[in-house]
């Protein structure tokens, strides 16, 4: 059982997690633009995302990437090692002169000088191991380079590396070519770890020391971002990924609706005007006077106040009059059934096409389901075929790469199925498409059909689309074309179709499709 336990705030929690939020939210809109749940958070994790309200954008892998070959492009290009080993071959020549002017000094045999010993720091620290220095601060300053020789080891094979990609005109010091060297180390291994995806072994200090504390930051809010999903409850953890739960995809048409129409008003459960002869709902707080030939449904809070307001009352009674009376107004009301026809085809992957038709279908299937629970509605894909998107089909519906042709004739098809299936007279097909029909069906055969040129015609796919058309028409199907190309070709069959049918056509861009299809559909149901 769920127990939730409450305490003072002191100002150190945050009221709201807006982060949390945010971050799911930006995971359901990439689902929303066509990516599955397991693409969405590799895009995620890739790119970054802001987290609104909280004035932060969460640095992404790449961006990390690219800023790590940048900090090691400026190192390159500011310094240079020639005189990396400066300091200790001076070191060695000062010691050595200073030995030897002791040992003239006590009358001892002369030492080595520094031109008799092997060539290379390593090899004379070796030759000098065992040499027993008779100058005291000879004796230190050499076991200080004796104690450093992993250093000098260090920097031999650094040098030996990468000494030809330093160009700066900047000098620097043996140790400060050491401490470049470390940091050019980390900065190789992050970059190591982010490419193999070993996310988890990267040090947070290490990456802020490199590219500051807004990457650290980034970087566990990344690596919080799987789990942070799947408490959401948006998604459920699988051995081979995620999956999107019911409450994922309600909360998916909730934000595709929220985003093209955030002012809308809340209204009540219901279905549209209509004329039908007593029936309907009760429309609450709503009536009005009664008048002969009225259906007598009495609202009898508004009938006894007016009575008693005129004082018509006798001996504890109240005496009713003919005018005293008001009757409760009936909405009358009809179920209507929509069917979106969705364009999967290849070409709707350009300029932002697709994205805005989902985007769209998903809010229209929010708001009418939320909205008016006695409606149909229902969501075709096509493309090569025509097929119905239904709940997690269409949360996780894509263009289709695999199937690139367009064949209206069969969603047309699919769409009259559906309204004979429901039952309802009224009707209305929504087209959201962006090209000319390349794929039919003659007979139970499909064929597919490419264009005269870039320009042209399928001539037969579309001749077998507007008999559809002519055949859905005759049996009482309205259709709307939002066609998102405005391609003379594509124009000339879209003004065909429509005189055929006698329905709507929009030419429009897919900025636009919010406005034009969920808008319109809001206001012609008189809720605005």
């Amino acid at each position: 059982m769920k127990s939730v336990r409450y305490k003072k705030w002191d100002g150190s929690q945050e009221p709201f997690d807006l982060k949390r939020k945010s971050m799911v939210e930006n995971f359901l809109d990439n689902i929303a633009k066509g990516m599955s749940p397991q693409t969405s958070l590799a895009q995620m994790m890739w790119s970054g995302f802001p987290l609104s309200g909280m004035n932060f954008r969460v640095m992404g892998l790449e961006e990390m990437l690219r800023e790590l070959q940048k900090q090691a492009d400026d190192i390159f290009a500011r310094y240079h090692l020639e005189k990396a080993f400066d300091q200790p071959i001076d070191d060695f020549k000062n010691l050595l002169t200073q030995e030897q002017s002791t040992r003239r000094a006590r009358g001892l045999a002369p030492g080595p000088s520094y031109e008799q010993l092997p060539p290379g720091l390593l090899e004379k620290l070796q030759q000098l191991s065992d040499f027993d220095f008779a100058d005291p601060d000879s004796r230190e300053l050499f076991a200080h380079w004796q104690n450093r020789r992993s250093d000098i080891f260090d920097l031999y094979e650094f040098y030996g590396e990468y000494a030809a990609k330093f160009n700066g005109p900047e000098a620097l010091t043996f140790d400060q070519a050491l401490e470049l060297m470390r940091l050019l180390e980390s900065i190789e291994k992050t970059r190591r770890q982010i490419m193999n995806g070993e996310f988890s072994t990267i040090d947070p200090q290490t990456l802020q020391k490199i590219l500051g504390a807004n990457a650290a930051k980034s970087l566990n809010i990344l690596l919080e971002l799987p789990q942070t999903v799947s408490d959401a409850g948006v998604v459920d953890s699988l051995q081979d990924g995620f999956n999107l739960t019911p409450r994922g995809m309600r909360t998916l048409g909730e934000l595709a609706f929220g985003k093209l129409y955030r002012h809308i008003k809340r209204d009540k459960r219901g279905g549209q005007p209509g004329h039908a002869p007593q029936s309907g709902e009760i429309e609450p707080d709503s009536s009005r006077p009664y008048h002969y030939g009225d259906r007598f449904d009495p609202d009898i809070s508004r009938t006894i106040l007016k009575a008693v307001t005129h004082g018509r009352s006798r001996h504890g009674q109240l005496d009713l009059a003919p005018d005293d009376f008001y009757i409760r107004q009936r909405e009358q009301l009809i179920t209507t059934t929509t069917i979106v026809l969705l364009d999967l085809s290849w070409s709707m992957s350009w300029e932002g096409r697709f994205e805005a038709a989902k985007k769209v279908a998903l809010a229209l299937n929010h708001y009418i389901r939320s909205q008016f629970p006695k409606d149909k509605l229902h969501i075709v894909g096509f493309c090569t075929e025509a097929h119905e998107l239904k709940g997690r089909d269409l949360a996780l519906a894509q263009w289709d790469p695999g199937r690139p042709f367009t064949n209206l004739q069969d969603g047309l098809r699919l769409a009259m199925r559906l309204i004979k299936k429901s039952g309802n007279r009224n009707n209305r097909v929504i087209v959201i498409t962006d090209g000319q029909p390349t794929a039919y069906y003659d007979r139970d055969q499909l064929h597919v059909e490419l264009p005269d040129n870039f320009f042209g015609l399928s001539p037969n796919a579309c001749k077998a689309t507007l008999a559809e058309v002519r055949k859905v028409t005759a049996q009482g199907m309205n259709i709307e074309t939002f066609m998102l190309d405005n391609n003379p070709v594509l124009v000339e069959f879209t003004r065909e179709l429509t005189r055929i049918n006698g329905g709507r056509a929009v030419m429009c861009l897919p900025g636009e499709l919010g406005k034009l299809i969920l808008i319109e559909e809001i206001k012609r149901r008189g809720r605005t």
